[in-house]
C-alpha cells in the first residue's frame, strides 16, 4: 500500500507506540487516542478496511473497558502488528 509521507510517518510513530506502549494505569485511555488517530491516518486507503475495522473495535471494547487491564498492553501489540503487516506490503 502507498501513502503519503505525512502518513508514513504518522502511522509509524502510532505503530512504535502499540508495540511498545507504556506501563500505566491509565494505558487504555492513552491508547484510545492512539487507535483514533491510526483510523483517522488509514481512513483515505481501502486497502486499510480490514485494519480500521480491527482498529475500531478494540477502540469499542477499550472505551467499555471489556479487555482486562492485564490483557491491555498485549492487545495493543496485537493492533500493531495489524498495522506493521499493512504497511509492509
Amino acid at each position: 500500500m502507498k501513502m503519503r509521507n505525512d502518513d508514513t510517518r504518522r502511522i509509524t510513530e502510532i505503530k512504535q507506540y502499540l508495540l511498545d506502549p507504556l506501563i500505566s494505569f491509565k494505558l487504555h485511555e492513552y491508547a484510545i487516542k492512539h487507535i483514533l488517530d491510526a483510523v483517522a491516518v488509514l481512513a483515505p486507503y481501502p486497502e486499510a478496511e480490514n485494519v480500521r475495522n480491527y482498529l475500531s473495535d478494540l477502540q469499542q471494547q477499550l472505551e467499555k473497558n471489556s479487555i482486562l487491564q492485564e490483557e491491555i498492553r498485549n492487545k495493543l501489540k496485537q493492533a500493531g502488528m495489524q498495522i506493521s503487516r499493512l504497511t509492509n506490503k
